[in-house]
């Protein structure tokens, strides 16, 4: 009697485990096979993040520079409006010294603007006349993880590129040049879980992108690869988290110089949400 008792209960123990692993495998397979068409984008509640930007300047053969870290806090509000706070820059001369304290831009507290806003336009950082191309490349980053992590949602199909053909142009940005984006690609690669929510993981990744820039002594051509994740939530369609990496080789050339100094900048951005 009792080794039928416990042969019984050995085959309802499995009964139960094989059916809890189908309904999740049910799940799972739900979730894979495309992505929800209705789900819409909870920005009731303000997202907050820290976004950390580090520029780690190379020569053509790896030998290191210098390096740069702006760290900022950005905040996603209702009906897409974005608001900065505590952006500090900081700059180091060694690979493996830390970064000092840095130096706030005060100009930067609480400025804030709406989705409508043509963060490329000439206009727009008229309110902010002191950004430099450092701090101009943060609201850009932002608007790229924002434009990034949405686009197409309907189209996308797992592990499968999309060619972000209406993405592709030459960008003129304000102050400082233009960017050309050749060929930008998005794949929806599967599904994982961070920040305690089951989130969809989009890659994108861009190269050979051709890079022109004028200041007042001295020109700047390049290329750049770029590429990344973004992870989205799949209850609010809120971004959990963005990183950025990107390769930039430059030529850059003085007023009346023949030839120039070549360089590798290598970029790193984290957007993690507080």
């Amino acid at each position: 009697m009792k080794k039928n008792f416990v042969r019984i209960t050995f085959l309802v123990a499995v009964s139960v485990t094989l059916t809890v692993f189908a309904q999740c495998q049910n799940t799972s397979d739900k979730y894979l096979e495309r992505l929800p068409h209705q789900l819409k984008l909870d920005d009731k509640t303000p997202q907050k993040y820290v976004m950390v930007t580090d520029y780690n300047d190379y020569d053509l053969f790896g030998s290191f520079i210098k390096k740069k870290r702006i760290t900022s806090e950005c905040t996603l509000l209702k009906d897409g409006y974005v608001k900065w706070n505590n952006v500090v820059v900081s700059q180091a001369q060694k690979l493996n010294e830390p970064y000092p304290e840095g130096e706030k831009q005060s100009y930067m507290e609480n400025f804030a603007y709406s989705p409508s806003s043509m963060v490329l336009a000439d206009s727009f950082f008229k309110n902010i006349p002191k950004a430099d191309v450092f701090i101009k490349n943060l609201i850009w980053d932002l608007t790229m993880f924002k434009t990034f992590a949405w686009y197409k949602w309907d189209s996308l199909k797992l592990n499968t590129e999309f060619l972000a053909k209406d993405l592709n142009s030459e960008i003129k940005m304000p102050g400082a040049g233009t960017f050309e984006n050749k060929d930008i690609r998005i794949t929806w690669t599967g599904i994982t879980k961070i920040n305690h929510k089951t989130c969809v993981v989009i890659k994108y990744i861009a190269m050979n992108n051709l890079l022109n820039m004028s200041f007042q002594n001295f020109t700047i051509k390049g290329r750049s690869h770029y590429w990344g994740n973004i992870y989205v939530s799949l209850s609010d369609k809120q971004i959990e988290y963005g990183e950025l990496y990107e390769d930039v080789l430059l030529d850059i050339k003085a007023d009346g110089q023949a030839s120039g100094f070549k360089a590798n900048t290598v970029r790193n951005i984290s957007l993690k949400k507080l």
